[in-house]
């Protein structure tokens, strides 16, 4: 995936924040919070959808709260995702920041990602302890009353650097799920923690190292992303991201038997590909039936705008994953969303109780 770090995720001051949370509260316009048993990992009555990757946006030289953004856009969501890369700041997951998620109704995604893109038996082994204390932190940021998702180290199945051992040809990564889990549980209760393996080419071969952990997790996410600078996109299906994402929902209800979670659908515009990024989450969206009969309780978009700074696998083609450009302009991509969101709230009976 690649994440570029900096001062960008943190957020407005947490007063600011509060004062945001009470005019909501205030004017009765929020859902109301959501407690654990609201959230049910296996409850696919509906398809839940979020977005991503940060708690607040940089817009004209101003830090903006995604949520805020979101507002602007008359879009309403069921989770909003954060990412924390190595070297994250507290500010980047504020408490305060968390409380306004939950008083509007909405449930933090925090996805743990020390190791990055370069993951593999022997950087684990060297920076466990690093590894395990950023964990902590994050734990006790996020302890409280209301659920918060953790998906602790997406696409930990990706090929290693050269010379190293990949993860999935090492089944003791699972003892350190499981350590982790437990760890994150005793200091956030509320927390419900999972893994993110990435849906790549060939046969998928997790069962050595999710098999004896999959039990201890409460869900697992997995991912979807598409850009026209990857080597496999004249692939046969490679646009069909939908139908991949059921593929492999079915692969894991069936390997592992725990709630799923799309955690982030990644589809770059870069290369004139405005109209195929539209049709490819479209195509997602169009296979919600099949993907809640698969045990996929929610779906998330990575990511709201555009970021020239993101850097990753896919080259230039990652600072173009945003429903808006840079610049705040809509991309047709944006009204698939729109959509989603509003199937979201029909089935649930509405969020107002109207449909």
């Amino acid at each position: 995936m690649g994440r570029s770090e900096g001062s960008r995720l943190g957020g407005r001051s947490g007063k600011l924040r509060h004062l945001i949370a009470l005019a909501w509260l205030m004017l009765g316009l929020a859902p109301g919070p959501v407690s654990g048993a609201d959230f049910e990992l296996r409850d696919t009555s509906r398809m839940r959808v979020g977005i991503g990757d940060r708690i607040s946006v940089e817009r004209r030289g101003k830090s903006v709260p995604t949520l805020i953004a979101l507002d602007g856009l008359g879009l309403q969501v069921d989770m909003l995702e954060v990412w924390l890369p190595r070297g994250w700041k507290k500010s980047w997951l504020s408490r305060d920041a968390l409380a306004e998620m939950h008083a509007r109704g909405v449930v933090p995604v925090v996805v743990h990602y020390y190791f990055g893109d370069e993951i593999s038996k022997e950087r684990v082994e060297a920076q466990r302890d690093a590894w395990y204390a950023s964990v902590r932190k994050m734990a006790e940021q996020i302890r409280g009353a209301d659920p918060v998702l953790v998906i602790l180290e997406p696409e930990f199945n990706g090929a290693p650097p050269e010379g190293e051992t990949a993860i999935t040809d090492w089944p003791g990564f699972g003892d350190d799920l499981r350590t982790l889990a437990k760890m994150i549980r005793r200091k956030a209760p509320n927390a419900l923690v999972g893994t993110c393996p990435g849906d790549f080419p060939g046969t998928p071969t997790l069962e050595p190292v999710l098999g004896p952990v999959a039990s201890d997790l409460d869900f697992i996410a997995f991912q979807e992303m598409r850009a026209s600078t990857d080597e496999d996109r004249s692939r046969p299906g490679y646009t069909q991201a939908g139908r991949a994402a059921v593929d492999y929902a079915r692969y894991l209800k069936r390997a592992f038997d725990r709630p799923l979670l799309l955690g982030y659908v990644a589809i770059s515009s870069y290369g004139g590909w405005d109209q195929t990024q539209k049709k490819m989450l479209a195509e997602v969206h169009g296979q919600t039936d099949a993907l809640r009969a698969a045990g996929v309780f929610g779906v998330i978009y990575f990511q709201l705008f555009d970021d020239p700074e993101h850097t990753g696998y896919f080259g230039s083609a990652e600072k173009k994953f945003g429903l808006l450009t840079e610049e705040g302009r809509a991309k047709p991509v944006l009204d698939v969303f729109r959509d989603m969101t509003r199937t979201a709230r029909d089935l649930d009976g509405g969020l107002d109780g109207e449909k």
